[in-house]
């Protein structure tokens, strides 16, 4: 299991708890994501003057975050700017960071992902209403794919809050959440989504939303919270709650949608859906198996009782057959991604860990490596 840190007290003192617990890990993120900008060229000096762009737009989201991220860099020893990096990660990269500039690079990857190299799209998830598991419980699970690097740098947060709801988050260090579960049951998960306007104007960070998200009392507070908002870089947060209510809550500069549930389900992967948005979706050059691993999904609901137990949910994240029309050894579109080891180290995208929420029980099941491979353990609130 990831390293798991217990937060409770006000928000500096909470922020100053946290990065004083996951020094080593913090380090490890700065570095990661220090490698990642320059391999965009962005040099890890420029990367914080970008950062403190939003630091204003944080300050006004209230609720103790901007005192945090200064707790946390004060405990790690970091300055405030660089916490606010990692927080800004995805508004920092261009949106056609790690591509090929040349025009045949989507060629070359399809023909790459067809010989079992894998492309750099990242995660798959799913949210399943109540009404469609034999406990009645809402749950929302995803693979994180991504930097494989980045394993070593995943902490889990388990927050006491006295004026906001409690909540468990498995996120990168130094970044204040990412995919969790509050008090109130709202359970939030993250597929990155490229759109041909990302970074053109200031908007809400990722995973700033992310955090807002986990203070909220439902699904729906979520969704509305969203649509008031104005976003720089495009994302979709999947979400549940006890009530049942789930959807998939896509959103960028040009706005948001929340996707409907068919039969209580709904899956997403890296590419919008929503038809209003879909015009601003960037090439999928570098999204290649997007699209088969919705369809890979979509291939293991349909085949799920009327009443599915979390072990539908575990095989769905362990899958590595991918598309069969790519070849038994393809595993092309596979869920449960493997590193290509064509790639440098330090940029082999790969399932991270797999993680099922239960939103009633307030619980995590994670799997801290290939879900394929290890153990699925238990995290409670």
């Amino acid at each position: 299991m990831f390293p798991i840190i217990e937060l409770k007290g006000e928000p500096f003192a909470r922020g100053m708890a946290y990065g004083r617990a996951a020094h080593h890990q913090i380090a490890g993120s700065v570095r990661c994501y220090a490698a990642l900008f320059a391999s965009c060229g962005i040099d890890w000096r420029e990367a914080q003057k970008r950062a403190l762009e939003f630091r204003e737009l944080i300050a006004g989201c209230g609720g103790g975050i901007i005192e945090e991220i200064q707790g946390i860099a004060a405990g790690s020893g970091f300055r405030e700017e660089e916490i606010l990096a990692l927080n800004c990660r995805t508004e920092i990269l261009p949106p056609t960071f790690l591509g090929m500039p040349d025009n045949d690079s989507g060629a070359a990857r399809e023909r790459n992902s067809r010989m079992g190299l894998f492309d750099l799209g990242e995660c798959t998830s799913v949210a399943v209403s109540g009404s469609r598991c034999a406990d009645g419980h809402t749950r929302v699970a995803q693979n994180w794919d991504w930097l494989g690097y980045q394993r070593q740098n995943v902490v889990v947060l388990r927050v006491k809050r006295e004026s906001w709801p409690d909540y468990v988050t498995l996120t990168e260090a130094g970044i204040i959440a990412k995919i969790g579960v509050n008090e109130h049951g709202v359970g939030a998960g993250l597929n990155i989504l490229r759109a041909t306007n990302d970074r053109e104007v200031l908007g809400m960070p990722v995973h700033i939303f992310q955090r807002l998200a986990l203070d909220s009392s439902d699904v729906a507070s979520v969704i509305a919270m969203a649509k008031a908002l104005r976003f720089g870089a495009s994302s979709n947060t999947i979400l549940g709650d006890p009530s049942g209510r789930v959807a998939s809550l896509e959103y960028g500069p040009s706005g948001t949608a929340a996707l409907k549930p068919d039969f209580g389900i709904v899956a997403h992967t890296n590419h919008f859906c929503d038809p209003d948005l879909k015009p601003w979706q960037a090439p999928l050059t570098q999204m290649l198996t997007s699209e088969p691993r919705l369809a890979c999904a979509d291939r293991h609901i349909v085949k799920w009782p009327d009443l599915i137990v979390d072990s539908h949910l575990m095989t769905l994240l362990r899958d590595e057959t991918g598309d069969p029309s790519a070849g038994a050894d393809a595993k092309f579109g596979a869920i449960c991604r493997h590193p290509d080891p064509s790639a440098p180290p330090e940029l082999r995208v790969e399932s991270v860990f797999g993680v099922i929420i239960d939103c009633n029980a307030r619980r995590m099941r994670v799997a801290a490596g290939l879900p394929s491979r290890v153990e699925f353990e238990v995290v409670g609130l």
